[in-house]
């Protein structure tokens, strides 16, 4: 992988704040000929630089009213399997790998507070690797920047 410039950085910083943009546009924010940003562009992609667009939804537009964070202690020695189980269950938007007093974290969308309850309940405490859990629901989140 060829180190990252300051004209790849610049790059990445205007596509993770418009994803859509055109390659013609993207060249012109960049002050950089068409074909320079086409391979530029093919470069992140192929280097694993940037590995996936997405889409941002609004969670509460698709009635996802409950957020809630999951803190998760877990039997140490199944913790690589133990991630695949959890961002398989239902409504499970992330999870992460956690220093401190969990072992990881989870961030839990759902449509109200029994769907939520489910989850916890009845999902993630199925799975016997899991020793404990605590749950912070998300009373606001700031909107999604973009620029």
């Amino acid at each position: 992988m060829k180190p990252l410039d300051e004209i790849d950085r610049q790059m990445i910083g205007i596509l993770r704040r418009d994803g859509r943009i055109s390659v013609p546009n993207l060249a012109e924010q960049l002050g950089i000929a068409r074909a320079t940003a086409y391979s530029r562009f093919d470069r992140l992609i192929d280097d694993g630089v940037i590995n996936h667009f997405e889409a941002v939804i609004d969670p509460e537009a698709i009635g996802l009213d409950v957020a809630a964070l999951v803190l998760v202690n877990a039997d140490q020695a199944q913790w690589r399997e133990l991630q695949s189980e959890l961002a398989a269950l239902p409504h499970v938007e992330w999870v992460g790998m956690a220093t401190g007093p969990f072992d990881f974290a989870l961030l839990v969308r759902c449509e109200d507070l029994t769907s939520l309850r489910d989850v916890v309940l009845m999902g993630l405490h199925a799975i016997p690797a899991v020793r404990s859990a605590q749950t912070v629901v998300l009373l606001d989140e700031p909107p999604v920047e973009r620029g």
